[in-house]
């Protein structure tokens, strides 16, 4: 008689109004795909998309990596000049491209930073076999294999497995055998923390543009620094001027004649 009344005053029949109690939301399951999912799951073509993703990101990781190695990498930046030595840009959209990547992007202090990654097995044996020269007989295969131990300290057929992001598998490995099934699918993410250093400077890298510099310009480290504050500074001046190697002007040099006391 209560549920009769309740349904009465709110104007609907009670049976519809317990009915709608009953329903609750249900959580859709939905499919993701790791792939880009531009050609058949499997098929060569994907293959050789992945195998271009992964050389081009692997490519822009090198080109940052040359600049670093470059001192003078950044006097041919673009859109940026030095004038008294101070940097001018053309605009406030340069100044923030040449910041490159916002680094709280991969920060873990703001929680665990993750990726797209892959299971690898491989072997120290499995990597060096294709560097070395083919064997042409048993004795060659053995004699390989007895240098790569001598050399490795190991044993090179242990199988070691690892996660690793998604870019850093080798492209032409992957244009070599056309296969896929290397790729999880639905997507497997894991945190950058348990990754290797290089696999995760990798990643770093290959987030740059190719107009960007990765590499850190002293001025921008040491915002504060004042040349005419740097003792240090002065006392290499000093020495350099003190030093043995380095030339003194024509006229520190005393003639022999100056050094006579007959003259």
């Amino acid at each position: 008689e209560a549920e009769m009344s309740v349904g009465g005053a709110a104007g609907m029949p009670a049976a519809s109004g317990s009915r709608q109690q009953n329903m609750a939301p249900r959580e859709v399951h939905q499919q993701i795909s790791g792939r880009t999912g531009n050609f058949p799951a499997g098929s060569p073509e994907e293959a050789f998309e992945q195998a271009a993703i992964n050389a081009e990101a692997q490519n822009r990781a090198l080109l940052q990596h040359c600049k670093m190695g470059d001192p003078h990498s950044h006097e041919n930046a673009a859109h940026v000049r030095v004038v008294n030595g101070y940097r001018e840009w053309d605009s406030l959209d340069s100044v923030f491209r040449t910041m490159g990547p916002n680094p709280l992007a991969q920060s873990e202090e703001l929680g665990a930073t993750v990726t797209r990654a892959y299971s690898e097995k491989t072997s120290v044996l499995r990597e060096l076999i294709p560097k070395l020269r083919p064997a042409m007989s048993p004795t060659d295969e053995q004699l390989n294999l007895k240098l790569i131990e001598m050399m490795y300290g190991q044993d090179p057929k242990r199988v070691e497995q690892a996660l690793r992001p998604l870019v850093c598998k080798d492209p032409e490995e992957i244009a070599a055998t056309k296969d896929m099934r290397w790729c999880p699918d639905p997507p497997i993410y894991a945190p950058l923390r348990a990754m290797d250093p290089q696999d995760k400077q990798l990643l770093r890298l290959a987030c740059f543009d190719p107009t960007q510099n990765a590499k850190l310009m002293f001025a921008d480290v040491n915002p504060n620094y004042r040349m005419n504050e740097d003792i240090w500074g002065v006392l290499a001046d000093y020495k350099a001027a003190r030093s043995l190697v380095v030339q003194k002007p024509d006229a520190a040099h005393r003639r022999v004649k100056d050094e006579c006391i007959m003259a």
